[in-house]
Order: C-alpha cells, then structure tokens, then sequence
C-alpha cells in the first residue's frame, strides 16, 4: 500500500525543512536569518531524524539546539541561554541513553522538550524568542519536532514511561490552561504570540505523556500541527510589524481592508492553532483528546477548556488587529516571496487536516517499533 511505503523520517524531514526555510524566504533581506545557519540545521536535522544510533541522533539534536542559540544570541540573551541549556539537556540524554540508563533518558528528554516547546513553566526562554526573535523560533520549532520525533522512537518504549504517562499528561495539561489563562489578559500582539505558544507547549508535553500507551503518531502529529500553525503566525506577525510597527490592542483597526491577503492568512493560522475542523489542528487535537482520556480525565477536562480559552483570545486578537474602522496604510499587502511561505504553510496543514493518515500510518508503522536499547535486558553481573 503506497500510505505503508512512506518514510516517517522523510515526511518529518519535509516538515521541519519547510520551517527551517520559511523565515529565510519570507523576511526581507535586512532581516533575514543567515543562510549558512540554515545549511547546518538542515544536516542536523538529517542526523537527527535518520541516524540509528539514538547516542548520535540526540546529540545531533543538541547541536541544532546550539546553532539556533548563536542565532539568537544578538536579540536575546534569555532566548539564546534557554536553548543552550536545552543542548545541555540533550548531551545528557545521549550519555543516559549511551550507558543504557533509559529512564533517566527519558526524563531528561521530556525536560528538553518542554523547554524548547515553551510548556509553563520553562517557557522564558521561548517567549523571549517569540518577543525578540520571531524568525528563530519560526526555525527553532522544526529542531523542536525533530526532537520529538526522536525522543518517541528512543525513549519511550519502556515500563516506567508508562508509569508516568498519567503524571505528564496532567502536567502537560496544567501548563496548557495556565498559559491559556494568560492569553485572555494578553493586551498586544506579541503578548498574543507568546501565550498561544505556551499554550501549544503544554499541550505537546500532554500529548507526549499519552504516548506511552501506544500513540506515538498522535503525538508526531500535535507537535507537527503547531509548529506548522505557529510558524505561520510568526512570519506573519513579523510581516504586520514590519509594515506598522509594534500592534497593541488599545483600540481596533480596521488593517483587514489595507492587508487582506496578510489578514487572511493571519485567520487561518490562528484557527489552525485553535483546531478549526478541515485542518491538522482539528484532526491533533482530537487523537489528543482520544488518548489523554485513557490517561487523565480531569487532564482532558482542563486541555479543552484550555483550547476554549484559547479561541476566545485568538478571536479577540484578531477583531483588534485587523477589524475596525478600516485604516488608511501605505505599506504593500503580502508581497510575492511571503505569500508563497503562507500558501506553502497553510496547504500542509489543510492537507493534513483531510489526509491525516498520510502522516499517522507511517508514523504508526516506523514509531511503534521498540528500539534495541529498550528491548535489550542489561548484561548479568558475574
């Protein structure tokens, strides 16, 4: 069947390249990020998604999470230390992992994760990203489902992962309706920004801990749907804030009939990100809510207010950034280079919210296989 020929590895890698490459295409020449750092993250990520040895691949993985804190480093220092500390983390789930201690492995791997997916509470280095340096965290989210991708074939195939599947999920949950809580006081665009990813954080390390019973593809896709909706939203946010400054919410504008093209792009991946029926959004946060109800009721309670919370300031956002008495703007709608990054963005996640299984059937296949380092019992002593 051609679904069962797919490579998990290689769509995974498509999705992380169209992140990687995206900031590079849609910003202006002054703002873009340098390409040689795209060149280096692109063969980490190669390293990280195709190399067996699971030592190798999180310390590929570690090695990415350093590039995008040279990145970073000019914008914000909090930003860049967060992903340096996170490198750290990885080193030391290659070590745990290279002398078999898997549990610690694990563990050290959902830290890592939480940290470069922005969960309460190691999100300040996230959002500092998100504030500062919107096009690296634009990037930065495509080593982040690389590591994800990596830490479900090597890491959490073993008893104790199930053991605190039920403890992550509420944890993932609680970080979630925190951040969700902090979106409905947010009062500017980039404070938008920052706790919608925090939310979306939460909500990957949920999904993690509900993998554990065998629902690894489930998490794959959560963690590929909002890096592809966050991603958006970030270039193009940064492409409002080029054209008119910083966007506070003091009262509305009417910037929808002067950026129709941004304005709709805008909706789109903001609704993706609140699981608008038709895109990937709908279909992860469905498998999310299916697997956290075997773990954690009162967990999946809390995700759906959480994503309610959200909506409801995604809807706010968006009446006072583009609704309003219609404003008069000089500035170009989207331009040629940012429109292709939008359209390539949105037709992945539209594409998989109608054929999700085009990712789920061969992450299911590829995940589900238990790698030797969890299998093998450790030598008998004499």
């Amino acid at each position: 069947m051609f679904l069962d020929a797919l490579s998990a590895p290689w769509e995974t890698l498509a999705f992380c390249l169209l992140l990687l490459l995206a900031p590079v295409v849609a910003a202006p020449r002054s703002h873009r990020p340098p390409v040689w750092h795209a060149v280096a993250l692109a063969g980490t990520l190669v390293g990280t998604l195709f190399v067996a040895d699971p030592a190798l691949a999180f310390l590929a993985a570690s090695l990415s999470a350093g590039i995008h804190a040279l990145s970073a480093w000019p914008s914000t220092r909090t930003g860049a230390v967060a992903l340096l500390v996170s490198a750290l983390l990885t080193v030391g789930v290659a070590a745990a992992v290279g002398a078999d201690q898997i549990s610690a492995a694990f563990l050290l791997s959902t830290v890592a994760v939480a940290m470069r997916a922005g969960a309460m509470p190691f999100h300040a280095g996230i959002v500092s990203l998100c504030d500062r340096a919107p096009r690296v965290q634009t990037q930065q989210l495509a080593s982040t489902i690389a590591l994800v991708f990596i830490h479900l074939r090597f890491v959490d195939h073993h008893d104790e992962a199930v053991a605190l599947a039920p403890m992550i999920v509420r944890f993932g949950a609680g970080a979630a309706f925190a951040a969700a809580l902090m979106s409905t006081v947010q009062r500017d665009l980039r404070g938008f920004f920052r706790s919608t990813t925090a939310v979306h954080g939460g909500m990957v390390i949920a999904a993690l801990g509900a993998a554990s019973l065998h629902n690894y593809a489930a998490a794959l896709l959560v963690t590929v749907s909002a890096g592809l909706g966050l991603g958006g939203l970030g270039i193009m946010i940064a492409a409002l804030e080029e054209r008119v400054g910083i966007v506070t919410y003091s009262r509305a504008n009417g910037r929808g009939e002067a950026f129709p093209r941004l304005a709709a792009a805008f909706a789109l991946f903001g609704a993706a990100s609140v699981a608008m029926p038709g895109t990937a959004g709908f279909v992860a946060d469905d498998l999310l809510l299916h697997t956290l109800w075997m773990e954690s009721p009162v967990g999946t309670v809390v995700v759906i207010l959480a994503s309610a919370m959200l909506a409801v300031s995604t809807l706010i956002c968006y009446s006072h950034v583009f609704l309003g008495r219609p404003t008069a703007l000089l500035a170009p709608d989207l331009i040629p280079r940012e429109r292709v990054v939008a359209v390539a963005l949105a037709a992945l996640l539209l594409v998989l919210g109608f054929a999700p299984g085009l990712l789920l059937y061969p992450a299911d296949a590829f995940l589900e296989t238990v790698p030797t380092i969890a299998a093998s019992p450790r030598p008998a002593g004499p």
